[in-house]
């Protein structure tokens, strides 16, 4: 029963992290999260027409874009294990009362975090669409509390904000040099016999 976190180097201490924006706390750690899939579903209706040999497409929106991974939370030292790490999760999954709000108000929104890594954007504002855990059965410590346990986390883009109007631009900015790259790097590596 290995525990083989991914801890790589980095130029910064503060590799990835999350902002609850509720309450202003910062979610990060020494473990990254694992491969992240980020999708956004493309929606076309396909038109049937009597006597076509084909459906014609039109285009009917798009969907949200969607985060999602699982990191590992690992802490083995004491008797509270990993259980402060893990509260800070469990105040994703629970409406956003903020440190004001802990008596309890009706109809407080569900939180939104500000989350960087691995997504090749700049920092975005999602909504927490789900935060699932799982403590490890053989890393509880004496007193019960885990040590080990693996959050899974979904995450919806809030495509309304300024952020998100940043991050359109760097997209743009982006995909035109990425183009003039490929142009120049295509030309360089044809002459090689490489792709890499």
């Amino acid at each position: 029963m290995a525990i083989n976190p991914q801890t790589p180097e980095y130029a910064s201490n503060l590799p990835w992290f999350m902002v609850n924006l509720s309450d202003g706390q910062l979610i990060t750690g020494p473990t990254i999260p694992g491969d992240i899939s980020d999708t956004k579903s493309i929606n076309l209706t396909e038109t049937q027409i009597p006597g076509l040999n084909y459906a014609p497409i039109q285009p009917a929106g798009n969907g949200n874009r969607k985060i999602g991974f699982t990191i590992q939370i690992i802490r083995r030292n004491g008797n509270i294990g990993n259980s402060a790490l893990l509260q800070q999760f469990h105040s994703l999954r629970n409406q956003a009362t903020g440190l004001r709000g802990i008596f309890g108000r009706q109809f407080n929104p569900n939180p939104k975090v500000l989350f960087s890594w691995g997504t090749g954007s700049v920092p975005l504002v999602y909504f927490v669409a789900k935060v699932d855990i799982v403590n490890k059965q053989y890393f509880v410590n004496q007193v019960g509390n885990p040590e080990y346990s693996e959050v899974s986390v979904e995450l919806i883009l809030d495509e309304i904000g300024t952020l998100y109007k940043a991050e359109v631009l760097w997209r743009k900015i982006a995909s035109l040099s990425a183009s003039a790259g490929n142009l120049v790097g295509t030309e360089a590596q044809g002459n090689k016999g490489r792709v890499y």
